[in-house]
């Protein structure tokens, strides 16, 4: 890839800075020689290095503008190369002639790029065309001097600034070990530390500065100067990520940060205040917007880190860093992450390195930015960094957990920490000496890194013969030593000089610095503002970048899609027709209610894309990219035209559909009104994400402001009563935007309108009535009229009128720019994210407790993962080690199996694009008791894929081949036999070590053994994996290294009989913590153990604990199978044997990887085919003859033991559901939040509703609130299920990745834990509700009446948390669950008969709808019960008003019709102005409802059946959609749409494409 050559000692100086020592001259010649410089030691290297990293067939990129910008870049590097001067080509002659007594000169690196997983290649690597190979080559360090990514001066870099850092000392909160927070601590925490944290949070003034902290870094003193690389190694914990997350000025994680640190001169608080985006840090989790490609990613960044002259260079350099680290070919590939399918792990980390690239930053600190990729393209890697360096003057900062001898001899300077403490530092190259010099005894294939981080590991370090009492050993004595040498006082003497030269140049560098700063940024932009462009600008990319993830996700899009013209049909179905009489006055507020309220509903989807983005957009903060408040602002500017077509195809929909007013006046401000309403209701929900420290949250705040904005809004409780004086709560409805909205389409529905009065409402009625004397019941009928205007209809219900039309559009309009400034605010303010921690939390016991006690807080080595993330692996294993015997006694315990397993022509068919693609082609192997298999190969060769399919895992596509156990077909209990580590490390979070191991050992080992057998053994395994003093800890807290060792122990409790499958052990790990997860390997396989595992980064020491290697080339193809060999002497004879050496000191694994991956010629220049090699070679042929010679000899011993089948499962199904049961209950006792957004959404629901409704009346309008106080319990679920929902989905998920494919426990007793582990939780909320909600309201207090309703409201509390679970275990994926939960949230609370009576429901839906829906029998019964024998006394106002002819009372002309139809006369013996109350009794108010009291009991069972066919809805689809893998059909309809989709779509991209 850099066709370039590296000076032998890997480093310039600055004076020679402005040389291009890496370019040959002879570049000049005609394209097909470009970027062909090699040294003459390279002349024996003539084979084709053509491609990417890691992948061959990497798509390359043939449009006509690729070949014109190497045209132009061509023509600029000959120009270069004609004026360079003799001393640049004495010193690349110098350069060259030094790189020829050892390592390779050439920077040609161009190795196959990773493929982004196993689909994407198949069959022949070596199909990739040969020729176009100047695409794939870039010269990097030329395309630096270009000035593309910064200002230079006179060849230099004019950005350019050291770092200087005296005395740094960083302090971070907390003890090094914490109890489990649990569900009493979360409720009383709501009054107590969490009320005083959440306050502080916000008003950091209250803020107390005591509390224990410890010391994560001491007093480090030390300089970087420009053009210099330091290498920071340390183990896991001791302080590396810290320090250069200081360095960075990161500090907001740390209790205190003391000392001082400069940049070039410039005090580090300038720094943080004007020059953030120079100084940056590269965190090791690669954080992206997933449904970003990777071309959208990187223009992103470059935009907003661009003034608007050079705009034009945007595209060439990201087409430039892609080309640098090899993606191009992933250019359309979205970003992706662990749930978005993308590129691969290490293109992402990829991404990510080029992201920080294209900050353009001057000081950059590199946290180990190399996991996930392998040996050789790290390196590739690091000398780009080196490169960049150089022509840069940029400052480097670098921490690796696995640095090869080719990467450490790149730096400049090393700096080793142990335990915080600076234990050396100083050149790169004399390091090893020192130490060496100290008495530390340095192997000699152990790399220099390696070596450097051992002498601080009391396991790892070996002293030499005769030093062991005088080398000073602990990072206290180290320390001191290194404060006492030599190249302590060299290190003050270079800061000392360096700070010299600063002064005496008067600054010059700094002055430059801050100039070319300026002049990078856009004139707009405020002088002391870190940011490059204007906020204006800013908001725009944050725009664009809104509408690439809109577009990014279609899924979601067509989803919403849908969800709004389906309900917007079934919803304008319901209220289909309305009369245009009085009876339609009532529904037609439903009608207007639910079309202002929906999509603002549906926009609650909005919380998870703001909280999620948090982390992205924080780091952009870090690199001065825009400020957090210009992504509030762009999405608000993106839901202009978003909404406004969601807005115009539901209001079509609804407005027509329900009979509304065919007037166009009336329709725009309709219109209108749902727009605003919609992005006001978006803006709060945004404005809670920004305040919510979490998504529950969020989740449990915007759900309960919903629910008390509907209950607030005027239309279940009239504005009248709610502003009356014994409505407690009524003043919200001022505060409430959607109450405005409706009182303006309400008024602007009935404005100039007159209804006739229904005939069902004419009082009083009769033979001997007089029409003359008859008057209307409904509020705002005049006396004795028979006509309704809409005006007086409002003005006497609601209190509205017309004239505030716009007063409401107004203050709808002020309350968004309200939510909007707050939420702006809040992004600027409060961040988060989730920087710290890092201390071990116990479950809470008297053990642990003693523990933790006994910890000292200062050492966070004993009991703590370090300050962050990737210093997480921090261990209190040096405490608990167990000595050889005891580990020899615990080993002796393990399974010990005679039988082998053999697999022969292995092949894995997968459907892909329409076709198929072969993943494993031919594989044969065997593994045996006591034999550890390597299984090797480049990153998307197919290692994990072949260990799927081994372990007989895999769900999709055609396995074909022999796979058989003593030469016998794999029985039911295979997968019970074996032991299947995943990579991910897949735990349920809440438990502890302990739990863990013995939930494995006691569901897994043969029913048979005794209880105490098992838990005896588990021991053994604690003592094994060196976890004694930390087996209580719980799983979320334990570092990298710990969850490796629990993840081997939680299989090794099962004593896998047959095999041991590992899939990465030690990636992610450092080089110590992976030796000693091998190293513990090595000890179960001599104990007798088989075992196969995939390994990504190998070092020789590793590789050297296996006994076999099966190497693996892309495709599947096998191209070696055999013995390692005493310094992989048996796999370097079978290269050597075909022409190929290996160097002496070469790494074994990284030499077959880059052999295979080369293509290799043999001496009469034919090329060599490495898998059509291997399938002829003698070797394969022995490989299949042991292979026959195992299953006939297994065969025949085993052919005696007459073996019974085996069970599916160890366990009884009894035993399952008890153990799952008990673990379910812990992992919710010990997650609270959980538990807690239930109680608090009962809690703060019941007071509301019960003191909403405090102590009812007896008017009519007190018959509709006692209905809708009922109603209002269907406001819990969408809150609860959407609590539910995730919770359940997870544990689904771990139990189908990796409990159910290693038979643990089946699907009913995941199903009956899940089932059994709601109900205490919905006992205890359904009481806490009833007891809020029912006493106040004033509903009857009898027993039986307030039994009942209690009865129902615990069934109700049951029905939703089963509700949640069915669905879930029927959905396809998380996006349609939550896409698809307002269509059942719709069903459920419309079509029960309160919303739209009974009597006027369109028959479509009367007859079937209604009586399915479980909220009808539950708001029946609950009214039944409670209305039953209820008198009523109607308000004056709620009366049918009427005179009487002359001569008469109201009594004599009315009273016959009053007896009769129910109601009665208020003022029977007045001769004019008669009142008539059309209801006496509750009874007749149910009837209007479809309600009879005596059905109360019956609707209790409907309900109840209901709660109990949620629960059997659970335990079918999880046997029919996840066992037996039934779709109903929905597979088949989504497919079809999904094609469909598809094709419109192709249709608007051809286009484009051809102009292309």
């Amino acid at each position: 890839m850099w066709n370039t050559s590296v000076p032998d000692d890997g480093r310039m100086r600055s004076e020679s800075l402005n040389q291009n020592q890496w370019h040959n001259a002879q570049s000049e010649n005609a394209m097909g020689n470009f970027n062909e410089a090699r040294s003459p030691s390279d002349s024996s290297d003539d084979y084709d290095r053509e491609g990417t990293w890691g992948e061959r067939d990497a798509g390359r990129p043939n449009e006509v503008m690729a070949m014109e910008d190497y045209e132009n870049l061509r023509r600029q590097l000959t120009n270069l190369s004609k004026s360079r001067s003799k001393d640049d080509e004495r010193s690349l002659a110098h350069s060259l002639s030094r790189r020829s007594t050892g390592r390779r000169a050439s920077r040609q690196v161009t190795r196959r790029t990773t493929r982004r997983d196993e689909e994407s290649q198949v069959g022949d690597v070596d199909a990739a065309p040969q020729d176009g190979r100047d695409e794939d080559d870039f010269e990097l360090d030329a395309f630096m001097k270009e000035g593309h990514f910064e200002k230079r001066h006179e060849g230099k870099s004019a950005k350019k600034v050291g770092v200087v850092y005296k005395n740094l000392t960083v302090k971070g909160v907390g003890s090094s070990a914490t109890f489990v927070k649990t569900l009493p601590d979360a409720i009383l925490g709501t009054f107590g530390p969490d009320l005083y944290r959440l306050v502080s949070r916000f008003v950091p003034i209250l803020k107390f500065k005591s509390g224990p902290t410890r010391t994560l870094i001491n007093d480090f003193t030390g300089c970087v100067r420009d053009g210099e690389m330091l290498l920071v190694l340390g183990k896991p914990g001791s302080g590396c990520s810290t320090f250069l997350k200081a360095i960075a000025n990161n500090r907001e994680s740390y209790a205190q940060v003391t000392g001082d640190v400069s940049y070039g001169g410039i005090p580090a608080d300038k720094q943080k205040k004007m020059y953030r985006g120079e100084v940056n840090y590269n965190p090791e989790d690669d954080v992206h917007f997933a449904t970003l490609n990777v071309w959208q990613t990187f223009m992103f960044a470059l935009k907003t880190k661009t003034k608007k002259k050079a705009m034009q260079d945007i595209p060439v350099i990201a087409n430039a860093l892609m080309k640098m680290f090899g993606i191009s070919h992933t250019k359309y590939t979205l970003v992706g992450d662990e749930y978005t399918r993308g590129v691969s792990g290490g293109e992402r980390k990829r991404v990510s390195i080029a992201e920080t690239l294209a900050s353009k930053s001057t000081v950059v600190c590199w946290d180990n930015s190399t996991r996930g990729l392998d040996a050789s393209t790290a390196l590739d890697y690091a000398k780009s960094l080196r490169i960049m360096t150089d022509i840069s003057n940029r400052t480097t900062l670098v921490t690796l957990y696995q640095a090869g001898e080719g990467i450490y001899e790149l730096m400049d300077k090393v700096l080793v920490i142990d335990e915080g403490r600076c234990v050396f530092q100083g050149p790169a190259k004399e390091a090893r000496q020192y130490f060496v010099d100290l008495g530390y005894h340095a192997p000699d294939r152990q790399t220099t890194a390696d070596f450097l981080t051992a002498v601080t590991d009391p396991i790892e370090r070996q002293f030499r013969e005769g030093c062991e009492a005088s080398t000073p050993k602990g990072s206290v004595a180290l320390e001191r030593a290194f404060r006492e040498s030599p190249f302590y006082t060299r290190l003050l003497q270079d800061i000392e000089t360096y700070e010299q030269h600063l002064e005496q140049t008067n600054h010059s560098d700094a002055k430059q610095f801050e100039e070319a700063v300026q002049e990078g940024k856009s004139k707009l932009v405020r002088k002391k503002s870190p940011y490059t462009v204007s906020f204006v600008r800013q908001v725009m990319a944050c725009t664009q970048r809104e509408f690439w993830l809109l577009f990014g996700d279609s899924t979601t899009l067509w989803t919403k899609v849908f969800i709004i013209i389906s309900n917007g049909l079934i919803v304008g179905s319901l209220f289909y027709g309305q009369p245009m009489n009085t009876e339609g006055a009532f529904s037609r507020g439903g009608s207007l209610f639910f079309s202002i309220l929906f999509l603002g509903w549906l926009q609650l989807t909005e919380l998870m894309k703001a909280v999620s983005g948090r982390s992205v957009v924080a780091r952009h903060k870090d690199y001065a990219f825009y400020r957090p408040s210009a992504v509030s602002a762009a999405r608000v500017v993106a839901d202009f035209p978003v909404i406004l077509v969601q807005v115009c195809i539901f209001a079509v929909i609804m407005y027509f559909m329900t009979n509304l007013d065919v007037d166009v006046s009336k329709f725009w401000i309709f219109f209108l009104f749902i727009y605003v309403n919609t992005i006001t209701i978006t803006a709060l929900y945004r404005m809670f994400a920004a305040l919510s420290p979490t998504i529950d949250d969020a989740v449990r705040f915007s759900g309960i402001s919903l629910n008390l904005l509907i209950i607030y809004t005027g239309y279940v409780i009239p504005k009248t009563q709610l502003l009356d004086k014994y409505i407690w709560f009524g003043w919200l409805y001022y505060l409430n935007p959607i109450a405005y909205s409706f009182e303006a389409v309400l008024t602007n529905e009935f404005s100039g309108r007159t209804m006739e009065c229904a005939s069902e409402q004419l009082v009083p009625q009769g033979p001997d009535i007089d029409p003359a004397f008859q008057g209307c019941a409904l509020s705002g009928a005049g006396v004795s009229q028979t006509t309704v205007s809409g005006t007086a209809y409002l003005q006497t219900t609601y209190n509205y009128t017309r004239s505030h039309l716009w007063r409401n559009f107004g203050v709808v309009i002020a309350y968004t720019v309200l939510y909007l400034l707050v939420t702006i605010a809040a992004t600027e303010l409060f961040s988060f994210t989730n920087e710290g921690g890092g201390a071990l939390i116990f479950k809470k016991s008297k053990k642990a407790k003693k523990q933790v006690k006994e910890a000292p807080a200062g050492d966070e080595e004993k009991a703590v993962s370090g300050s962050d993330s990737s210093d997480s692996s921090a261990t209190i294993a040096a405490d608990g080690t167990t000595g050889e015997h005891e580990q020899e006694e615990a080993l002796k315990g393990l399974s010990n199996s005679e039988s082998i397993f053999t697999w022969q022509n292995v092949e894995y068919t997968v459907p892909y694009q329409g076709g198929e693609r072969k993943l494993l082609n031919g594989v044969n192997g065997y593994a045996k008791p006591g034999v550890m298999v390597a299984l090797m190969g480049a990153s998307g060769a197919g290692k994990t894929t072949l260990l799927n399919t081994l372990a007989q895992r895999q769900r999709m596509g055609v396995v074909s081949g022999d796979m058989l156990v003593d030469g016998q077909p794999l029985g039911r209990s295979f997968q019970r036999g074996t032991g299947f580590c995943e990579q991910m490390d897949l735990h349920d979070q809440t438990a502890t070590i302990r739990e863990a191991l013995e939930f494995s050992a006691i569901l897994r080992q043969e029913a048979s053994v005794p209880r105490a057998e098992k838990i005896a053994y588990v021991d053994k395994i604690i003592d094994l994996l060196e976890l004694n003093e930390m087996q209580d800890a719980v799983i979320m807290s334990l570092g990298v290294e710990q969850r490796k060792r629990l993840t081997i122990g939680v299989e090794l409790a099962a004593k896998p009989s047959l095999l041991l499958f590992l899939d990465e052990p030690t990636s992610g790990l450092d080089s110590q913590s992976a030796y000693s997860i091998v190293r513990f390997l090595k000890k179960l396989s001599a104990a007798g153990q088989a075992i196969v595992c995939t390994i990504h980064q190998p070092s020789s020491q590793l590789i050297q604990q296996f006994d076999m290697i099966l190497a693996l080339n892309p495709g599947g193809n096998c191209f070696y199978f055999g013995p390692v060999g005493e310094n992989g002497k048996d796999v370097v004879k079978y290269f050597s044997d075909r022409g190929v050496t290996c160097p002496p000191q070469k790494n074994v694994a990284e030499f077959i990887l880059e052999t295979a991956a080369k293509s290799q010629r043999r001496a009469d220049g034919t090329k060599i085919d490495w898998n059509q090699e291997w399938r002829d070679s003698e070797q394969a042929q022995d490989v299949l003859q042991q292979i026959e010679g195992l299953k006939r000899t297994r065969s025949q011993a085993v052919h005696d033991q007459n073996k019974e089948e085996g069970t599916e499962f160890a366990a009884s199904t009894w035993l399952q559901t008890t153990m799952l049961t008990k673990r379910t209950f812990i992992q919710y006792w010990r997650d609270p939040s959980y538990l807690y957004g239930k109680l608090f959404v009962s809690v703060i629901v019941g007071i509301f509703n019960g003191f909403t409704f405090y102590m009812l009346g007896n008017s009519i309008q007190d018959m509709q609130n006692r209905m809708f106080t009922a109603f209002l319990i269907l406001t819990i679920p969408p809150t609860v299920v959407n609590a539910v929902v995730p919770k359940f989905y997870m544990n689904m998920a771990l139990w189908q990745a990796r409990e159910l494919p290693s038979r643990i426990y089946g699907w009913v007793a995941f199903c009956t834990a899940q089932v059994v582990a709601e109900i205490p939780i919905a006992i205890v909320s359904a009481v806490v509700y009833w007891l809020l909600w029912y006493w106040p309201t004033g509903l009857p207090t009898d027993s039986s009446t307030a039994g009942y309703v209690f009865l129902m409201t615990m069934l109700f509390f049951f029905f939703q948390a089963s509700w949640g679970q069915w669905i879930c275990a029927f959905a396809p994926s998380f996006t349609v669950i939550s896409n698809v939960l307002p269509f059942f949230f719709v069903m459920f609370s419309l079509f029960n008969g309160v919303v739209r009576p009974y009597s006027m429901l369109p028959v479509f839906w009367k007859y079937w709808m209604y009586y399915v829906n479980p909220s009808t029998y539950w708001i029946g019964g609950v009214l039944a019960a409670t209305l039953h024998d209820i008198p009523v006394e109607c308000e004056p106002s709620e009366t049918a008003q009427f005179n009487v002819p002359p001569g008469q009372t109201c009594r004599s002309y009315a009273g016959a019709f009053a007896t009769q139809a129910g109601g009665y006369l208020l003022n029977p013996d007045a001769t004019a102005g008669c009142m008539y109350c059309p209801y006496s009794v509750g009874d007749q108010y149910l009837s209007t409802l479809n309600i009879k009291a005596d059905d109360k009991w019956r609707w209790f069972g409907v309900f109840l059946a209901f709660c109990i066919s949620n629960w059997a809805l659970v335990y079918f689809f999880i046997y029919t959609v996840r066992i037996r893998g039934w779709s109903f059909g929905f597979g088949f309809v989504f497919g079809t749409l999904g094609k469909a989709v598809k094709k419109v779509k192709s249709l608007f991209k051809r286009k484009p494409k051809e102009q292309q």
